[in-house]
């Protein structure tokens, strides 16, 4: 799949970058298995999305536009900001086939709209979103010379960060794990509604993550790092000692989770997990601000507002998936983070060194969650997590320490995979990476020369119909977490539940308010009136079924009991 080097043009680069020349006082986190990713793509790999767009397009068959067709549309929200794309996915979506200049064209801007603000200092790069239309292979391979200088220089561009004064570096476990359900799956019924039945327990594998991702993210570097950003801020009372005795002087997660932690104090600022490890929480209300908000609104207010808002005697924590919020910025959030580096030269501060600081308190008992919804119900709440989960211990139990399983069973411990199982989330990739997932048990099996079950023939993963039903109530007061369990519904062509255009989220709070939410470009009717869609939502009203309407599809939803 082509995201990491999609990434690798936009917020990866600018927020390197941007640390580098302006030694910025703020925390950098970089997952071991990512960097082994951007390793492989300056080393000259490649994926099969970058395949197809080598191809011309008059030399492409049948099944490369077919797969041309369902997959190069998705992705980067700005996408639809581009008034050729707009075109041509109106096309796709009436089942017209596109031309040679057509398919070509989805070619070339299915990576040139993720280039921000660092590649679009190229003069190629401004010149191809100039002409926005109409390219030629010649165009198309300047882009992908540019895209081939920006990837091969990655692993400079970590040197130079390493050396800059400002800025700090942090790690997570090496296969992104969710760390609590690892050390002991039975944990995840401290804070799941139907945790998996399966008994599991693997905190020697949850020890070798974290040792491995910190020496694999300090011998890539060369800094010795003090901080962990454990996998979706997933945390434990039992991950502190492991923490400790590994080497991290801090951790981070949700003030969700601190909230339902049993501790002494207050204030903002590092507190004392014990075991010489300081925890912080960060601020949900303005993380999510500058995750899903400012992007809508003109940089110099949006600087203004973060600001005034985390303006404090402690220490503020922001923290965010450092790529997301600047693929919706017009700009790729360039003006924004000048803004944000400005300020943050004399009211900034590394982890690193807040770490230093008094604590503000005591948690005498750390509650069982992660920085979404302070639970584990996306990686371990439904039915098809479950059958992962139970294929997973079916193989560790098989296989032992078999040489060459380790590896991997260490990647198949990943959180992505359990990610998309189950109603949260949808992707046209969810087929991938159910069976990369499958593929990889299957790894471990053969390494320990024994032949695979069928049954990891069987895919885990259901086809998801246009429309899943809410599976609890909303609270979108919340914010993010309060959209867990959303129903989704996806009027012809959907990617991911989260910015994509064909996606409406949906669902009724406690009170049997209807919300919907989704991106603006979408026009939704519901029960025969236009609707405003935000990423934040919109109250529809009172209602026990709602009828939707967008493309030429309808969607009917009822109201049930599951919110009582």
């Amino acid at each position: 799949m082509p995201w990491t080097r999609l990434h690798g043009l936009r917020g990866y680069l600018d927020l390197l970058t941007t640390s580098v020349e302006h030694e910025v006082p703020w925390t950098v986190n970089i997952v071991p298995g990512l960097w082994d990713q951007l390793e492989h793509y300056a080393n000259g790999g490649t994926d099969e999305h970058l395949e197809l767009t080598r191809v011309p397009a008059d030399a492409l068959d049948a099944a490369q536009v077919a797969i041309v067709r369902r997959t190069f549309p998705c992705g980067h929200p700005r996408m639809r900001s581009t008034p050729r794309y707009r075109a041509l996915e109106a096309r796709i979506e009436a089942g017209e086939p596109l031309s040679v200049p057509e398919l070509r064209d989805l070619q070339v801007l299915s990576t040139l709209v993720w280039c921000g603000a660092v590649a679009r200092r190229d003069p190629a790069i401004s010149a191809l979103l100039a002409k926005g239309e109409g390219f030629t292979e010649a165009d198309k391979q300047a882009l992908l010379e540019v895209q081939g200088r920006v990837l091969a220089g990655y692993p400079d561009l970590l040197a130079a960060f390493a050396g800059a004064e400002g800025p700090a570096l942090s790690t997570t476990p090496l296969h992104h794990p969710i760390l609590p359900l690892l050390i002991d799956l039975g944990f995840a019924a401290r804070s799941v509604h139907t945790p998996p039945p399966t008994e599991l327990a693997l905190p020697a594998h949850a020890r070798l993550q974290l040792e491995r991702g910190r020496a694999r993210m300090e011998g890539a570097s060369g800094r010795t790092i003090r901080g962990c950003w454990p996998s979706e801020g997933a945390v434990c009372p039992e991950l502190v000692p492991m923490l400790a005795e590994v080497g991290f002087r801090w951790v981070a997660t949700d003030e969700g989770v601190l909230a339902r932690s049993e501790r002494e104090g207050a204030g903002e600022g590092g507190w004392d997990l014990g075991h010489g490890v300081v925890g912080f929480f960060r601020d949900r209300a303005l993380s999510d601000r500058v995750g899903f908000d400012y992007a809508r609104h003109p940089a110099e207010d949006a600087v203004e507002d973060f600001f005034e808002r985390a303006a404090s005697d402690g220490v503020k924590v922001v923290a965010l998936d450092g790529e997301n919020p600047w693929e919706a910025f017009p700009d790729a959030g360039e003006a924004f983070l000048a803004g944000l580096v400005e300020g943050l030269r004399s009211e900034g501060i590394t982890l690193d060194a807040a770490a230093e600081r008094p604590v503000v308190g005591r948690v005498d008992r750390l509650h069982t969650g992660s920085w979404i919804g302070a639970n584990l119900e996306i990686w371990a709440g439904h039915a098809e997590d479950h059958r992962a989960w139970a294929l997973l211990t079916d193989t560790v139990e098989a296989v032992g320490d078999a040489p060459g399983a380790v590896e991997p069973l260490l990647a198949a411990e990943g959180s992505d995979w359990f990610w998309w199982y189950g109603p949260e989330f949808s992707t046209p990739f969810a087929d991938t990476f159910d069976a990369a997932f499958r593929h990889l048990l299957q790894a471990a099996w053969r390494a320990a020369g024994l032949t695979p079950p069928a049954e990891l023939d069987v895919p885990i993963h259901s086809a998801c119909p246009s429309l899943v039903l809410p599976a609890r109530a909303l609270d979108p007061r919340l914010g993010e977490p309060g959209w867990l369990g959303a129903g989704h519904w996806r009027p012809r062509e959907g990617s991911m539940a989260h910015g994509d255009a064909g996606v409406v989220e949906l669902g009724w709070d406690l009170e049997g308010v209807f919300w919907v939410r989704g991106p603006e470009g979408l026009e939704v009717l519901v029960d025969g009136a236009p609707v405003r869609l935000t990423p934040e939502g919109t109250a529809v009203g009172r209602c026990a079924e709602a009828t939707l309407q967008a493309r030429g599809e309808r969607a009917r939803v009822q109201r049930v009991d599951w919110v009582v």
